[in-house]
């Protein structure tokens, strides 16, 4: 082999290895690209599973029926893990209170997408409904307070005496957001 040839072949084996290399930056790119395409897709599902929770539990009918609309949509995308879907199967079992209930139904559904039987009959298992109670209540000195009770009948906290009664459930709203909306529902108590 002369030197001409030499130089040659040595610069075929460098066009080979920098046209692999470049092949590789390029699938590699893309591989980087769709990952983070995916994770990004999963934070913004979250967001909105959490915006769709919010809004289920509100107190305006019309607010709890959207976020149980966007609950079932969202558990339905194709992507959707059972994790995903058990997490909103949980979230409504706490929010049916009836069996015959629009949530109930939901739930029924997104049961019976979970491909893992064994969690499925797990969940099936779980009692519907709250599992606490906001009760608003007058004191003896004449203060308005809440209680958090489980639905065993246990007491989780009280509050500080108000002054009125809308005061009470301002600071109902202001703990159930610090719950990032969780807490039960409100009942008039004695």
């Amino acid at each position: 082999m002369t030197g001409a040839e030499a130089t040659l072949f040595a610069a075929e084996v460098a066009a080979f290895v920098a046209t692999a290399g470049l092949l590789w930056s390029v699938v590699s790119f893309f591989i980087v690209r769709r990952s983070q395409r995916a994770t990004d897709a999963r934070e913004q599902w979250s967001r909105r599973f959490e915006q769709a929770h919010a809004l289920a539990l509100s107190a305006d009918s019309r607010e709890a029926e959207t976020g149980l609309l966007l609950i079932e949509k969202l558990s339905k995308d194709a992507w959707v893990t059972d994790e995903d879907r058990a997490t909103a199967v949980t979230v409504l079992t706490s929010l049916a209170p009836t069996a015959d209930s629009d949530t109930a139904r939901v739930r029924e559904s997104l049961l019976g997408s979970i491909t893992d039987r064994a969690v499925a009959r797990e969940l099936t298992a779980a009692p519907a409904g709250p599992k606490a109670k906001f009760e608003v209540y007058t004191d003896r000195s004449g203060e308005h307070r809440w209680r958090l009770k489980f639905a065993n009948g246990q007491v989780a906290a009280v509050s500080e005496g108000f002054a009125s009664r809308q005061a009470v459930l301002r600071n109902i709203g202001s703990v159930r957001q610090q719950l990032q909306g969780g807490g039960g529902e409100i009942r008039e108590v004695g």
